[in-house]
């Protein structure tokens, strides 16, 4: 800040040029992070986060597997929750820090939803579908049906947990990119807030 005293004893503040360029960069940066648009990566990751709660509730009636012992579809899908409300906050502070931040809840994401990826996968290799076995009238076991809709739901769920994985990689690459683009300004944005 440049203090200018005038003659008749008036005392006149201007930002320095350097405070003007930091100012100029803040808003390049605000501007970026709105172009990124991530409220709208938010609100898809937090649907998505909820599909797979709201789907794998039927799951709880089917045989007991990997999967629900673990409880994958619920940490996976509250971890897609907290990421999109991440990439929402995101665009109300729009900061390096907050970039920062989401940079590293959209990288977690995806390696929560690789992980869940995996374990669906296997699950649904080592639970294979039962055989028809026809009952007194000419239909197949309850088993037959029951193991039929929990592979339904198991693949349903992944193809979700794929999407997620391909919106978190994209997030995740125009975060690091505005992040690089603005990292030489961090330390003055520490110095003179705005």
């Amino acid at each position: 800040m440049t203090l200018t005293v005038s003659t008749d004893l008036s005392v006149n503040t201007s930002p320095t040029p350097v405070e003007e360029k930091l100012q100029d960069k803040q808003k390049a940066l605000r501007d970026s992070i709105e172009k990124g648009e991530p409220k709208i990566f938010g609100v898809a990751q937090i649907v998505i986060g909820l599909l797979i709660i709201s789907y794998s509730i039927p799951l709880l009636s089917a045989e007991r597997t990997m999967i629900l012992n673990f409880g994958v579809p619920w940490w996976s899908g509250l971890m897609f929750v907290i990421s999109g409300a991440a990439a929402i906050a995101l665009e109300k502070y729009a900061n390096l820090k907050a970039v920062s931040v989401c940079l590293a809840m959209s990288a977690l994401a995806i390696i929560i939803s690789v992980i869940a990826l995996v374990l669906y996968y296997a699950d649904i290799a080592f639970n294979p579908a039962t055989k028809c076995h026809e009952g007194p009238h000419q239909m197949c076991h309850h088993q037959y049906y029951a193991t039929h809709f929990s592979r339904g739901l198991k693949a349903t769920i992944s193809m979700f947990s794929m999407v997620q994985t391909a919106m978190s990689f994209a997030f995740t690459v125009i975060q690091y990119n505005q992040r690089r683009n603005f990292t030489g300004y961090a330390t003055m944005t520490e110095l003179h807030p705005a």
